[in-house]
């Protein structure tokens, strides 16, 4: 452990910063590594029999051996929303990875930060980030030039009514668009690596020095009791 905080600590003197990302969803892993200016961003499509912790930090370290094995300076984790157990295998890897290289900074966005910043790739307008609850409804939260909404559950006729009574109002989701000719018009396409998008969204935020951004603490709109139970 010595020797790798004083080959981290050696990196850092010499300006090479190496930057760890990741993100899993539903069978889709994310993992993407920025060092010395050169980003190599990977996904890998799990396939059946294969779980999220069993393909998560193999997949980590066959990036990382492909990016030369620099010693990690910021490690970058979504804390949610999202499924209970992909948020326990995303926390419990970078955990584990905030040991290995205890001088890295620790960056832990919500998943509707990066979709918002992944939002403003494509469009300056308002936009409503919609991520599936798994039971039946939507966690949405509204970014705007006049400020950030609380996130709230939405049906899908109330995402219908915010769409109508707005007209500037687009949709990104890390679902598919519903077919709707509604949601069409207002939906914004996106499949870009969702690990690469946190490192950009890292490299120009101001939040990554706010405290709760800088802990590895999931971010939760329901207690895992309620996730857990079975949709309406």
């Amino acid at each position: 452990m010595d020797l790798l905080i004083e080959i981290q600590a050696f990196y850092e003197k010499i300006n090479i910063m190496t930057i760890l990302s990741f993100h899993l969803q539903q069978n889709q892993c994310f993992v993407a590594i920025e060092t010395n200016g050169q980003t190599i961003a990977r996904r890998l499509t799990m396939q059946a029999g294969e779980t999220q912790g069993m393909v998560l930090v193999p997949f980590i370290q066959k990036v990382w051996k492909e990016a030369d094995c620099s010693p990690i300076t910021a490690l970058i984790a979504p804390r949610g929303p999202g499924s209970f157990t992909g948020l326990r295998v995303v926390l419990a890897a970078a955990q584990g990875l905030s040991l290995a290289f205890p001088k890295a900074k620790v960056f832990a966005p919500t998943h509707f930060d990066v979709l918002n910043f992944a939002a403003k790739m494509y469009t300056d307008k308002p936009c409503i980030v919609l991520i599936d609850s798994k039971k039946g409804d939507f966690y949405g939260q509204i970014f705007s030039q006049n400020g950030v909404e609380s996130p709230l559950e939405y049906t899908i006729d109330q995402v219908k009514e915010l769409l109508i009574n707005n007209r500037e109002l687009m949709v990104i989701s890390d679902f598919e668009s519903p077919i709707d000719d509604l949601f069409q018009e207002r939906w914004i396409p996106f499949d870009k690596n969702l690990a690469a998008c946190q490192i950009e969204f890292y490299k120009t935020c101001s939040l990554k020095e706010t405290l709760e951004y800088r802990q590895l603490h999931p971010y939760y709109l329901h207690l895992p009791h309620y996730v857990k139970r079975k949709p309406v």
